[in-house]
């Protein structure tokens, strides 16, 4: 851990953590950070990097006294910090001095040789190797105070398990020790050992082995047989699901292995005797299974895959599956709740199998058999995205987003990829988000043309992300684009979007704002322009040019100083060289903006009347070009009122 140094304590320090994920750089800066909450009371959290290679300042808060973590991305062959960020933090320690604020960032070794270049001297702290036994003896009495964690640092065993150990593999030993006294089942017990506290400890050291010589001994017994050993590995996927569901599911898994069962009558072993079998206890009070030894169930499943290469995937199409089953003819229902169980547990072992192998064959089988439930789609999106922000995890899951946002052939891994986008991961790693959802923009399958709206607007939510969405949905909207569904999409995410952060603005279209700030982004007219024409291009039966239409003339009518330019944009939509297109997009304007004011009609509003036919005027205008061009009176935004 880095000694609190008085350089950390300064207001407006930056500290630098140029570390591999998985060696402890979290564990520190989160260390650093609840040290700095403690003594001062300063709000801390995560600060995203933005969309662009170059940090902007305007991305940190105003507010004072805080802490905030910069986890920089991760470089890609499309997308990299910039070489100049080690000399911008001169600019970030003043911005953040001024504020009583300090940051920490992360990194790898390689990735600070690249962007170091011109940083403040001393923001690389001197970082010592965090001794696992204090990491161990913190957490374990942070997270079960009853437990005697001297005892358990003290046996030799542990100690040597303990021993160089980084603090991520230092705190799995930490939670085979919890699940070791947790464990429901006895242990055994002996005059030599009569609290049974030896027991415990050798299952903690042969967890760490994965348990490989119990369960090869297990699979030699003379007269194993396959339901047996499908059982166990049924029941070690299946974690806390009841014993009937097991049960069924091991047949199931059977049939696919080519070797069915029948579970009707009394020909094959029961539930009782193959709990007994698999060295198990049965929980009477929820009938689930408890194998009572840390660690079993993963070591199950890892032998599995090891000593079966060929069954892989027949397991694999099983295993994704088998969450979606609701009903079967032995048992009446799998709930919702149960089934939600298995997906996140099914998901689990899928996502660390990845990672492990990096392959994606168990997530990608996951992710198409999960696909037409809602509940499970969910599931998958949740459980991608939190991979996707894991510290060790995250780099392979965003290569993965980055392949599966390119896929012509799969539809709902592009759908996934622009959900993920659409969740924290794009708020986080906006420029990545950009970057997959730019690839992921050119399928015209539905799915991915609704997950791509809100998608947009997630990454809108971030102002430094504003200039850079908004160019790419131009390029999308642009005559001749390949990809101009996605446009439309994409430009009707932001034209019916209105900002509720003042009541005067409340029904306000976000791309219609006055902003007073000049470092926000404004789009230009001829950019909303283009985006409008391509919204107009739309096909009859879609409803966002009508919304869209009806929130930026109820603009111009309640706020006139945006009369001008809500006319300029529209009128600018109608100008293509093509006639046959500028028909088109003409008779489609003016139905709709009949039908934002129909007149004659009994309730007609007047003011209303009278806009739409002076916006139509200004249109028959441009077509005849026999009038004068119409000149506005402001042919833009409104000058800032004094």
């Amino acid at each position: 851990m880095p000694r609190r140094t008085k350089h950390s304590r300064n207001r407006g320090a930056v500290l630098v953590l140029p570390r591999e994920p998985g060696a402890g750089r979290a564990f520190t800066a989160h260390a650093l950070l609840a040290d700095l909450h403690s003594r001062t009371g300063a709000r801390v959290g995560p600060l995203s990097f933005g969309s662009t290679a170059r940090f902007p300042l305007q991305r940190l808060p105003r507010e004072a006294n805080a802490g905030y973590l910069l986890d920089l991305p991760a470089d890609e062959e499309t997308f990299a910090v910039s070489d100049d960020f080690g000399a911008m933090l001169y600019d970030i320690q003043r911005a953040l001095r001024g504020r009583s604020s300090r940051l920490i960032v992360l990194t790898t070794p390689e990735q600070w040789q690249r962007i170091r270049g011109g940083a403040p001297p001393g923001v690389v702290p001197e970082l010592g190797i965090p001794d696992p036994v204090k990491v161990a003896e913190a957490w374990l009495t942070a997270e079960a105070p009853d437990v005697d964690a001297a005892r358990w640092l003290a046996d030799q065993r542990i100690s040597d398990l303990l021993a160089g150990q980084p603090p991520s593999d230092t705190l799995q030993i930490v939670g085979l020790i919890l699940k070791a006294e947790q464990a429901k089942t006895p242990v055994e017990k002996s005059d030599t050992d009569p609290d049974g506290f030896n027991a415990k400890v050798l299952s903690v050291v042969k967890a760490r082995t994965a348990w490989r010589e119990d369960l090869l001994t297990w699979h030699k017994k003379p007269g194993r047989t396959s339901f047996e050993r499908n059982f166990l590995l049924v029941a070690a996927l299946f974690r806390n699901a009841t014993v009937a569901h097991v049960y069924v599911q091991t047949a199931e898994l059977c049939r696919r292995f080519k070797h069915p069962v029948t579970l009707e009558g009394q020909e094959e072993p029961g539930v009782v005797e193959l709990v007994a079998e698999i060295e198990a206890e049965l929980d009477s009070t929820n009938d689930t299974i408890d194998f009572g030894r840390p660690g079993w169930d993963d070591a199950v499943l890892s032998y599995f895959w090891i000593d079966r290469p060929m069954a892989r995937p027949t397991f694999l199409a099983w295993m994704a599956e088998a969450p979606t089953t609701k009903t079967s003819e032995f048992l009446e229902t799998f709930t919702r709740d149960e089934r939600l169980l298995l997906a996140n547990r099914v998901g689990a072992f899928a996502v660390r199998w990845a990672i492990r192998h990096r392959k994606a064959d168990p997530l990608e089988g996951i992710v198409s058999a999960w696909r037409r439930d809602p509940d499970l789609w969910t599931a998958a999106t949740d459980l991608i995205s939190a991979a996707a922000l894991h510290p060790t995890m995250g780099r392979f899951i965003h290569e993965l987003l980055l392949r599966w946002s390119k896929s012509r052939d799969s539809p709902e891994l592009r759908k996934l990829a622009v959900d993920v986008c659409a969740g924290e991961f794009g708020r986080r790693y906006t420029g990545k988000a950009l970057l997959r959802l730019g690839h992921a923009a050119g399928s015209e399958d539905p799915g991915v043309q609704e997950s791509l709206r809100a998608a947009v607007r997630t990454i809108w939510s971030d102002p430094s992300a504003r200039e850079n969405l908004f160019a790419s949905i131009t390029q999308w909207c642009a005559p001749g684009s390949d990809r101009p569904a996605s446009g439309r999409r994409a430009f009707a995410a932001l034209a019916t979007l209105t900002s509720g952060d003042h009541d005067d603005s409340a029904d306000i279209p976000v791309l219609l704002r006055d902003v007073r700030e000049g470092s926000e982004f404004q789009a230009s007219l001829e950019d909303l322009s283009t985006g409008w024409s391509a919204l107009l291009s739309s096909g009859d039966g879609e409803e966002d040019p009508a919304i869209a239409l009806n929130l930026w003339m109820d603009a111009a009518h309640h706020q006139p100083q945006l009369q001008p330019l809500v006319f300029s944009v529209l009128r600018g939509a109608l100008s293509t060289p093509d006639p046959g297109q500028a028909r088109a997009l003409r008779h489609r304007l003016h139905d709709l903006l009949y039908a934002w004011q129909p007149f004659p009609a009994p309730d007609a509003d007047a003011d209303r009347v009278r806009l739409r036919h002076q916006l139509t005027d200004l249109l028959s205008h441009d077509r005849s070009r026999a009038v004068a061009q119409y000149h506005p009176r402001v042919a833009g935004r409104a000058p800032e009122s004094v």
